[in-house]
């Protein structure tokens, strides 16, 4: 059982890479199993077609962020200070070492547009997204009930907002710095700080 496991992450981890490297459309299953070095019958196995290996991959790579958010929920911390370390986090994702798994996220929303995937697969992302939402949103009700967060402001639209304006932010920089500005500009590190501090005084919650 150990065995197959590791078999299958090495295919995911083979997946990965070409992925990032190639694209997703770009990428045959005969090129992840040579990747993997593994026979493609033998991938098949495992993953019948390239849409189950895809969501796999871009699962890992919400997973991997997720961690990140569970210990800012965790620390003993007011809530205001809780989503300045959430929108950090975020700008952080822009930095070399994070930015293969944002580029991943975004090509992936830029490959679904043209090429359909079945629903029941796409739910999977969703859940896996939802995850870092609900952690988001839990964060606010802390904020509200330690008085850190203006209390009148609802907690879904602002987890929303920040997955929405930060997560989608973060994801068009780490792929779109692959192009000049002049094609498209995308938002650097010193702009989205700036935009943090203005959000972060809307939510703070200032006494009379």
């Amino acid at each position: 059982m150990k065995k197959k496991i590791l078999k299958r992450r090495n295919m995911i981890t083979a997946a990965k890479r070409l992925f990032t490297e190639y694209g997703f459309e770009n990428t045959t299953m005969q090129n992840i199993a040579d990747e993997a070095r593994v026979g493609v019958a033998t991938l098949f196995r495992y993953f019948p077609k390239k849409d189950l290996l895809i969501i796999e991959v871009v699962k890992d790579a919400i997973d991997q962020q997720a961690p990140r958010f569970e210990e800012i929920l965790k620390s003993h911390k007011t809530g205001i200070e809780k989503i300045d370390d959430v929108l950090t986090t975020y700008i952080g994702f822009i930095s070399e070492e994070n930015r293969e798994s944002a580029m991943l996220l975004e090509a992936f929303e830029l490959y679904i547009a043209f090429i359909p995937i079945e629903k029941e697969l796409l739910e999977e992302v969703e859940a896996a997204y939802r995850k870092i939402g609900n952690i988001i949103s839990t964060i606010f009700k802390e904020g509200r009930n330690d008085g850190s967060i203006k209390p009148t402001l609802s907690h879904e639209m602002l987890s929303n907002t920040i997955l929405n304006m930060f997560g989608t932010a973060v994801k068009k920089y780490s792929l779109y710095t692959l192009l000049p500005d002049t094609i498209i500009p995308s938002p650097n590190k010193e702009e989205l700080i700036m935009v943090k501090n203005s959000l972060l005084s809307y939510l703070k919650n200032e006494p009379l």
